[in-house]
């Protein structure tokens, strides 16, 4: 017998609350990687996101354009990935640590 159930990291499930929470307050919303990166104080957001898009808990929307400000102080456009949560990802109940 196989164990299906889905175990988070616990950047997985803090990335998941943000979504939940987030599509509570508007469920049209599609929220660039880099947003959801700082929101949560993740570092390695992309590999999170990647994770859950895997599992079916998140799904990638449409690139949005950006104005980026490099290093050097130029500003150019750039494209950044979006990303929703799916009705799974939006019923998923997180398990609390004991």
């Amino acid at each position: 017998m196989s164990d299906d159930r889905i175990i988070l990291t616990d950047n997985g499930k803090k990335v998941l609350i943000y979504l939940q929470e987030t599509h509570r307050l508007n469920s049209n919303l599609d929220i660039v990687g880099k947003d959801i990166g700082e929101a949560t104080n993740i570092k390695g957001v992309y590999s999170v996101l990647e994770s859950l898009v895997r599992r079916n808990l998140v799904e990638k929307g449409q690139p949005v354009e950006r104005l980026f400000t490099n290093n050097k102080g130029e500003t150019k456009p750039k494209m950044y990935q979006t990303y929703r949560i799916t009705q799974f990802g939006l019923l998923f109940k997180i398990e609390k640590e004991n």
